[in-house]
């Protein structure tokens, strides 16, 4: 994988967990506040990520310091997919969530190199457990029309984010 650079505190090399969430949280704290819903999928990334109870804070702490931090576990592609789908999952069922919310997924699908064939099966397995184990009334609600909004605008966020980035979406350092 190429990375361009987007940010300081976007990993450079190898995907970890410290690496993903210092990512994610730098562009929460990108307008210098994290709104609830934010918070939201904060603590949900670093559940996903299985970070210790420590992390968190220590990841805010040196972004707030204007630093990097190094280490932490290598994501794997399995994890990876795992966690995109979790991300987008908790985004598409908060009600209230907003196009800087969705802005998170789309970096987490452009950040783990996640192909156009991968976010379909994410999203035809994450449509299947929602018909499986949410009440049929909440999927009434949010309907399918919902489910298809969240992805495009996902969709258009990553292809953005792809944009803006040289050569279409290089995310490491290329010198």
């Amino acid at each position: 994988m190429r990375r361009g650079v987007l940010s300081l505190t976007v990993p450079t090399d190898t995907l970890t967990d410290i690496s993903t969430f210092q990512g994610v949280v730098s562009i929460v704290l990108k307008d210098g506040q994290i709104t609830r819903e934010e918070k939201r999928l904060v603590i949900k990334l670093a559940s996903l990520l299985n970070l210790d109870a420590d992390s968190p804070k220590r990841v805010y702490d040196a972004i707030v310091a204007g630093e990097k931090l190094e280490g932490g576990v290598e994501i794997g592609r399995t994890k990876c997919l795992e966690v995109y789908a979790g991300m987008f999952q908790t985004a598409y069922l908060n009600a209230s969530i907003s196009e800087d919310e969705y802005l998170v997924v789309a970096y987490l699908r452009h950040l783990f190199d996640i192909t156009e064939e991968e976010n379909e099966l994410v999203m035809n397995d994450i449509h299947a457990e929602l018909e499986e184990h949410v009440e049929k009334n909440v999927i009434r609600s949010f309907g399918e029309k919902g489910f298809d909004q969240a992805k495009e605008v996902v969709d258009g966020l990553f292809n953005r984010i792809r944009s803006i980035l040289p050569e279409g979406g290089a995310k490491g350092d290329e010198g």
